[in-house]
């Protein structure tokens, strides 16, 4: 059931002004072979059918960082597939709403890369996947697909795996600790904490945050507070219907606080405490390549912004976060994963033919040799595709998959995709930061959370 405030949202942004601004397609700059477009549209020429229709399908994509990667991709898509044509649409800040705007407007895009929960909260605009229509689907791995899955129909597609939790500088840590720095030496919030303080002792700062909404409401309060350590998805969805009841209150939660405290932790050790609201990921990523800062809360897709700034022999990794002083506690040695963002193909403002253009498209960027290698070497993430041979050059890329190899990753979503709405992370990401400012103490937090839950009820 779809939560009453998407109808709000959806009655907004119908009556609102169109918003134009849509991404074109032009030349890129994005590191690796060159495409010989040219060579390969004459040789897709010579067997392309006289009749073949000219389709021109549209591909909105919210995955920041790499959209040169994309249009390299769509160049060499189009020179393999004469006759359709991808526009390509990056999305700003306000993603969600951009895409709703193109849907209020009749433009839904073809394809869109958006979040599980933008998926399943229109799935109803979706085109179901089928191993009929694409085969292709065997390619996949399973596990991965289970965020898209809803009522047993499958609407989208994976774009990679992503780890994340404290990402460190090896070089920092090493002297920090007077040796080789080994990650699974932090198994207790108390063994982070003293870890913080070696650091400092070499004049970096023990840790840093990237105070924005994103990451500190969607990453860490809603992924870790309402995940997989609560329990099973049954045991989640309770504790949710209870805060919305207002049965149950965060500020009595053990698994919050126990969170919170470690939240404290990094917060008193990090690198931006002056100014803890700057929000700028690429400043952030500088700190850490530089050994301003020795940990970083974030995630492998940060290799991003690390790539072009790190030197040649420099090293980095990610710390769980913990939970507990208790050792044997699982989830104090274990890395959240998620698939977190697939492909979809609308169906409600699509044609058929631009529809099975879409799905074309899916494969090539999921199953082309190509497009698999530029996007490992961009993105730096694993992908969940069983054909991938392209070597994972990120070292945080390689530490996400070693966690995965060693059962030591666990899916925040786990088959509970409609656990959260899309906008908490936009609305309690705000009130956390708030909390890391300073500007309300933990159970204000707990309450302002509390009061987003029960506002869905009415």
């Amino acid at each position: 059931m779809k939560r009453k405030w998407i109808s709000v949202l959806l009655m907004i942004v119908m009556t609102a002004s169109m918003l134009a601004g849509c991404g074109s397609k032009q030349d890129s700059g994005t590191p690796g072979a060159e495409p010989d477009n040219k060579a390969a549209a004459e040789k897709t020429d010579e067997s392309a059918p006289a009749d073949a229709k000219e389709v021109n399908i549209s591909f909105y994509s919210t995955q920041t960082g790499i959209d040169d990667t994309y249009l390299d991709i769509i160049d060499h898509f189009e020179a393999d597939n004469p006759g359709i044509t991808v526009e390509y649409i990056a999305a700003g800040d306000d993603q969600l709403q951009k895409w709703m705007s193109l849907y209020a407007s009749n433009e839904g895009p073809t394809v869109s890369l958006m979040d599980p929960i933008n998926i399943w909260e229109n799935q109803d605009r979706m085109r179901e996947m089928t191993k009929e229509d694409c085969p292709w689907l065997d390619n996949v791995l399973e596990e991965s697909l289970v965020s898209y899955i809803y009522n047993d129909k499958l609407y989208g597609i994976p774009m990679s795996a992503a780890g994340y939790g404290l990402l460190y500088n090896q070089k920092v840590l090493d002297e920090a600790v007077g040796g080789t720095f080994d990650p699974a030496s932090i198994k207790t919030r108390s063994d982070l904490e003293a870890l913080f303080k070696k650091i400092e002792a070499t004049g970096a700062a023990g840790s840093m945050f990237t105070g924005v909404n994103w990451s500190l409401g969607s990453h860490y309060l809603g992924a870790l507070v309402y995940g997989p350590a609560r329990g099973d998805v049954a045991t989640r969805d309770a504790f949710v219907q209870a805060q919305k009841s207002g049965e149950a209150n965060l500020i009595d939660d053990s698994l919050f606080n126990g969170l919170m405290d470690t939240f404290d932790l990094i917060a008193e050790y990090n690198y931006n405490k002056k100014d803890p609201l700057v929000g700028n990921v690429n400043m952030d990523a500088e700190a850490l390549v530089t050994g301003k800062a020795g940990t970083w809360f974030m995630g492998d897709w940060a290799w991003v912004y690390l790539a072009d700034l790190v030197a040649e022999g420099d090293s980095f990794g990610i710390i769980p976060i913990p939970y507990s002083d208790d050792p044997d506690d699982k989830f104090n040695t274990s890395i959240p994963l998620s698939y977190p963002k697939g492909y979809c193909v609308d169906a409600s403002q699509n044609t058929e033919e631009q529809q099975e253009a879409g799905l074309k498209f899916i494969e090539y960027i999921t199953s082309n040799e190509y497009a698999q290698k530029v996007s490992i070497d961009v993105g730096g993430q694993a992908l969940p595709y069983k054909n991938c041979t392209a070597e994972i050059k990120s070292p945080l890329g390689q530490a996400t998959q070693k966690y995965i190899s060693e059962g030591k990753a666990y899916d925040i979503y786990d088959g509970s995709v409609n656990g959260l709405p899309s906008d908490f992370w936009y609305e309690c990401g705000a009130y956390t930061c708030e909390y890391l400012a300073g500007a309300c103490d933990r159970k204000q937090l707990s309450e302002k959370v509390g009061s987003y839950w029960k506002a869905l009820e009415n």
